[in-house]
């Protein structure tokens, strides 16, 4: 017996769609533009599954959100005829983020943070080491690690030559930064004259200050003076860092409850396929606008999928969207993990759903759900076949 809405029809509408997240941070290390080619190169393939099942009508729509939500076409439109428009993410706010690459490595030496953060990174074995001045005019260094002022030397690197991917961190706990005047110095304390390590030595520096991330570049040899990099003042307009911009998902999700009811949703048809994408977390009543959402049989009745793009991604609020203890989000930590993924659930979910019934692959369903799901791809780590890190 079919319990889905309105029973069986030779040619069914299957709604995909898309829900994106266009927050300030997906502008950061290439996301938006990573999103926009993965799925702008899976509709030809879209379009070759919905040839092979006829029994569907596919029909495709985006709704971004960030401040707010709003829907990219105005109504769905058919697979045949639907352009991908890239999405545009919102402008940064006065907060930022650091660059892939600081927080791949201070994430990897487990690296704290705070209203002022700095961060230095190289790519030898030398010795470089990070000095800041308090407005105390203390120095934090390799020498004193923790100032009276509540600042630390939390990552120190290279003493012995152990990486050609080094970072140090300097950090104040939240609300402990004094204030006053700072200063930022880069010294080279050693060269270890292993292969890789002529001078100059180039290196990053990261400052982080309230949340708006200022980085700089120079180089430098052993036995020159210390350089300084940067400095800066905290007072009370310094604001804590709040996030990259607004993350309205559960705006998002309360439209995309409001379209799929029954009108204007037809009362037959094919299990629709909600695909959510975010690198971070709602700012606004997620479980407000889910318990909307869920309240709409054709929600109940879809195939609702999640990929996280990123580190900070809540990967918990994204399976409270998918509602099944078997389908987890997919963790995208760099583009070609989301191509991987955004192909996956393009074709090979769309081939599922949209086939007769019983003619998925066998025994790839998963406990509990209408529709047999494909086994979910393999999750690509942050080293595979990439050098952008999420």
């Amino acid at each position: 017996m079919n319990d889905l809405p309105g029973g069986t029809l030779k040619t069914r509408p299957l709604h995909f769609i898309w829900i994106c997240d266009c927050s300030a941070s997906m502008s950061l290390d290439g996301k938006m533009q990573s999103l926009n080619a993965a799925i702008r190169e899976s509709l030809p393939h879209m379009v070759g599954v919905a040839e092979q099942n006829p029994n569907a009508s596919v029909r495709v729509q985006t709704l971004r959100f960030s401040s707010g939500a709003r829907w990219m076409q105005d109504e769905p439109v058919n697979l045949e005829q639907f352009r991908w428009t890239d999405l545009v993410p919102d402008d940064l706010p006065r907060t930022a983020a650091f660059a892939a690459e600081f927080r791949s490595r201070l994430a990897r030496e487990g690296a704290q943070t705070g209203d002022v953060q700095i961060s230095l990174i190289w790519n030898n074995f030398n010795d470089l080491d990070l000095h800041v001045v308090c407005p105390s005019n203390e120095r934090i260094s390799f020498s004193n690690k923790r100032s009276s002022c509540a600042g630390e030397l939390d990552v120190d690197m290279n003493v012995l030559p152990t990486s050609q991917e080094p970072v140090e961190n300097v950090y104040w706990p939240r609300g402990s930064a004094p204030r006053g005047h700072y200063k930022v110095f880069v010294n080279h304390y050693r060269n270890h004259g292993l292969l890789g390590c002529s001078d100059p030595t180039s290196f990053r520096v990261a400052v982080n200050v309230g949340g708006f991330v200022e980085e700089f570049t120079g180089r430098i040899s052993f036995g020159s003076e210390p350089i300084l990099v940067h400095q800066f003042d905290v007072d009370d307009q310094v604001i804590p860092l709040t996030g990259g911009g607004n993350t309205d998902m559960g705006e998002a999700l309360r439209m995309l409850s409001e379209a799929l009811r029954m009108p204007p949703m037809a009362s037959r048809g094919l299990p629709p396929v909600l695909v959510l994408i975010s690198d971070g977390q709602p700012t606004d009543d997620f479980a407000a606008g889910l318990q909307s959402l869920m309240q709409e049989r054709w929600a109940q009745k879809a195939v609702r999928l999640a990929i996280a793009i990123g580190q900070d991604a809540d990967e918990s609020v994204l399976q409270q969207f998918i509602g099944h203890t078997e389908l987890r989000p997919l963790h995208a930590s760099n583009p070609d993990a989301l191509v991987r993924y955004i192909k996956w659930a393009s074709t090979a979910v769309l081939q599922s759903v949209s086939a007769p019934a019983g003619s998925g692959p066998a025994g790839a369903g998963l406990q509990g759900l209408k529709v047999p799901i494909p086994t979910l791809p393999p999750e690509l780590g942050p080293d595979d076949n990439s050098n952008v890190i999420w």
